[in-house]
């Protein structure tokens, strides 16, 4: 629990970061939406965000990011009678493992070529904190309060905070370069151990 104070403590001073930069020139606002790998592939979940993304100078660049996050997937899972029997046999229990989270997010971007370029390549890095819901498969455990073995459906819901890295590749587009165009690969995890892999495309405007 110390943990996620700490986490959450930090985001929360990277978003403080990012908001006093507003006055800063040039941003940009960009749209992202793309497809998710939620644990190590258990599903795909659609992520989408909304960030301003000021630039400080010609390496450095910071955002914040809104984002929503869901998917789910159908499944069939075999569960068996806690307690032994003979010649028990188990029941398969259809189920849907499913996602959903809304997150606030803020990332530093190092761009290692330079930021007033057509092509933009970034690395970035940052944390975030959100709120979550995740349904799993069933699972039998042993519950000390009944003194036996109980079959429940996994749940996690509730505030989360975490870390993530990503790669940002932009172009910028027209006679002004003044639209952005792209895409973002970024990893993320969280204080329930949920990790996701996401592919995304962006498309942007500078001001």
């Amino acid at each position: 629990m110390l943990i996620f104070y700490k986490v959450a403590g930090l985001v929360a001073a990277l978003c403080v970061s990012s908001l006093s930069a507003v006055a800063q020139r040039p941003a940009s606002i960009q749209l992202g939406v793309g497809s998710a790998l939620v644990g190590t592939g258990d599903y795909k979940a659609l992520k989408a965000h909304v960030e301003y993304a000021p630039l400080f100078g010609r390496h450095l660049g910071t955002g914040t990011r809104l984002a929503f996050i869901g998917g789910s997937r159908e499944s069939v899972s075999t569960v068996y009678d806690p307690i032994p029997r003979p010649g028990s046999t188990g029941v398969n229990v259809p189920y849907a493992m499913t996602y959903q989270a809304t997150n606030l997010e803020h990332e530093f971007y190092l761009y290692p070529f330079g930021n007033n370029r057509q092509v933009l390549f970034a690395v970035g890095g940052g944390g975030y904190v959100g709120y979550s819901n995740r349904y799993g498969a069933p699972q039998t455990r042993w519950d000390a309060g009944l003194g036996g073995a109980v079959n429940y459906l996994e749940h996690e819901q509730g505030v989360h905070a975490g870390y993530m890295l990503s790669l940002n590749l932009d172009v910028a587009l027209g006679i002004d370069r003044q639209w952005l165009a792209g895409g973002k690969a970024s990893f993320q995890n969280d204080t329930f151990g949920n990790t996701l892999a996401t592919l995304q495309l962006k498309v942007g405007r500078r001001f």
